[in-house]
């Protein structure tokens, strides 16, 4: 076997017992793919970076209780496809006997799974909005009620202008925030390898709108806290 395919070969094994350096992917999945050439780094980056941020990916997924049941198996079922296939594509590149066999093997871990550029961000898209639209949002809309009621009834009298205002304005700002947040996680797991592959601003729109979301959320905590404490 020829020296640089026998380096190739313990590199992709390497990777497929999670061999991880530290610092950014070789080859970003956030730009178009170049044709990468295999080497012992390049390789056991490839899989080995990839199988541990899945790996951390998952646990963390599995343990976030904000998430929905549909979203979390929707996120799991892609992240433990994605991991399968890095530890695939790692054994490819070990058995492959060509320079030729073993660039298509290690481009593909690049292009084909988008593991940095869809698995992972559209991950972490899916649990923010769910924990605004099943958690922040439903404890804001309760604490706007509750002010409400408070105003209009045994603190009445201390009422003002601007405590109205700015109870008026917690309201908007979580309908605000309520709309923004709808239907982006559905979005943005929605997201294939091959939609970014045609629109890298596909998750764009998703993280837009939560981070209005996010901000509308804050106003809404900050005009409840500034009641709560004209009322102490």
């Amino acid at each position: 076997m020829p020296t640089r395919i026998t380096g190739l070969v313990v590199a992709a094994a390497a990777g497929v017992t999670g061999l991880a350096l530290i610092g950014s992917p070789a080859f970003a999945d956030t730009t178009p793919t170049p044709t990468p050439s295999p080497s012992p780094s390049s390789t056991a980056k490839a899989t080995g970076d990839r199988e541990t941020k899945l790996s951390a990916a998952i646990t963390k997924v599995t343990g976030d209780k904000s998430l929905s049941s549909s979203d979390r198996s929707t996120i799991l079922g892609t992240l433990n496809a994605d991991l399968a296939a890095m530890k695939s594509s790692a054994s490819a590149i070990a058995a492959d006997t060509t320079i030729t066999q073993a660039e298509a093997d290690l481009k593909e871990v690049y292009s084909k799974y988008r593991v940095y550029a869809v698995a992972l961000p559209q991950a972490r898209l899916a649990a923010d909005a769910d924990r605004l639209t099943g958690t922040a949002l439903p404890k804001l809309t309760k604490e706007q009620s509750t002010l409400a009621g408070l105003l209009s009834g045994k603190d009445k009298a201390k009422s003002t202008a601007a405590l109205q205002s700015d109870l008026s304005d917690m309201s908007a700002q979580i309908a605000t925030a309520s709309h923004d947040a709808s239907g982006q996680a559905s979005a943005a797991l929605a997201v294939t390898p091959s939609a970014y592959d045609s629109n890298h601003s596909a998750l764009a729109s998703v993280k837009s709108s939560l981070q209005s979301a996010r901000t509308a959320a804050k106003n809404a905590a900050t005009a409840a806290k500034t009641i709560r404490q004209a009322l102490k």
